[in-house]
């Protein structure tokens, strides 16, 4: 497992240094960002895997679509609307904060944003040392937990849970507020004995915390905790967690949670054309864009035009339309 970690880890750096070190002359005319997140998290792999696609046609396009690592959903939402990327991956539950201002964008509803595509589901998963005797989501209390770092996606989805749970951070347990990126370094060195981390799977910083001498599980969540979350928001789903991703994990039977989907978007002024061809070039390889990460597995072109939370763009649904797929 550690030999298959470090080719991945290799890979993801490989990778970041092939986009990012392309010489000048190869780069085209024009140049397309993509907001994603670390190169060891499933959105820098979709990333990479949509930029794959639509540069198959650089050529042609004379558009070159560069993967762009980030902190994640919030950062990706804020960079889409102020114009510093043309396209970001986010968790769907902040695309609805954002379109409706609230939560992070109570100043106001940003009515620019817009979705290309539905992608993969993310799991809110509790990563646990075995020997911290965290077998369900009340035994966080008095424990020392991880939470991600103030204004992050998973600090954000984090504190919500811990509300939900009934769980005072101040009081109830010991928060630190790290890099999620960090979290399987501090369970394995003993500085934690717990994270939350939303992401899709498997990921390459869940399979170093697996990989490591203490030995970890993934908490599951009551049944009835998870119904009723979902109830309570249109972006949430009941979810499980294939423990046969990590080889080393203690747990035997999938883990039930909850999943949040992710979401490729844009907006409002990009251009309709620009936009079609990204989705026309996802589409039309979607056997291929399913073979980049396991996380795309279960993708299909019909669930991959609903439950995106913020209106289709015109570029995507002139694809949509022409396919005669149903959005």
């Amino acid at each position: 497992m550690k030999s298959a970690l470090s080719r991945a880890l290799r890979t993801a750096v490989l990778a970041l240094l092939v986009v990012h070190l392309q010489p000048v002359n190869s780069i085209a005319e024009t140049t397309i960002n993509i907001g994603t997140g670390s190169i060891t998290g499933v959105y820098y792999n979709t990333g990479s895997a949509v930029a794959k696609m639509f540069n198959q046609k650089r050529q042609e396009y004379s558009t070159w679509m560069l993967n762009k690592p980030s902190a994640g959903s919030i950062d990706n939402i804020n960079d889409v609307l102020h114009g510093q990327n043309k396209f970001g991956i986010a968790q769907a539950n902040f695309l609805f904060d954002a379109w409706n201002g609230t939560g992070l964008w109570e100043t106001g509803p940003q009515k620019d944003l817009r979705a290309v595509l539905g992608l993969y589901i993310e799991d809110l998963t509790l990563v646990a040392a075995v020997d911290a005797e965290i077998k369900t989501p009340l035994d966080l209390k008095g424990k020392r937990l991880n939470i991600g770092e103030p204004g992050s996606s998973d600090y954000q989805t984090s504190s919500g849970i811990l509300t939900m749970l009934g769980l005072d951070p101040q009081n109830d347990l010991q928060v630190f507020k790290e890099p999620t990126l960090l979290a399987s370094e501090k369970i394995q060195s003993d500085d934690i004995d717990a994270y939350f981390y939303t992401v899709g799977h498997p990921n390459l910083s869940i399979l170093e915390a697996v990989s490591g001498e203490r030995k970890v599980r993934i908490v599951p969540f009551e049944r009835e905790f998870i119904d009723k979350v979902v109830a309570l928001k249109p972006f949430l789903s009941a979810e499980s967690i294939d423990v046969a991703l990590y080889e080393k994990l203690d747990n035997k039977d999938p883990v039930p949670t909850i999943g949040i989907k992710a979401v490729l978007f844009t907006r409002k002024d990009v251009d309709d054309e620009t936009v079609y061809r990204v989705v026309k070039s996802v589409m039309e390889n979607l056997d291929l864009f399913r073979r980049q990460h396991p996380a795309f597995s279960r993708l299909t072109k019909e669930n991959m035009t609903h439950g995106v939370i913020v209106p289709l763009h015109p570029g995507a649904e002139g694809y949509f339309r022409e396919a005669g797929i149903a959005y």
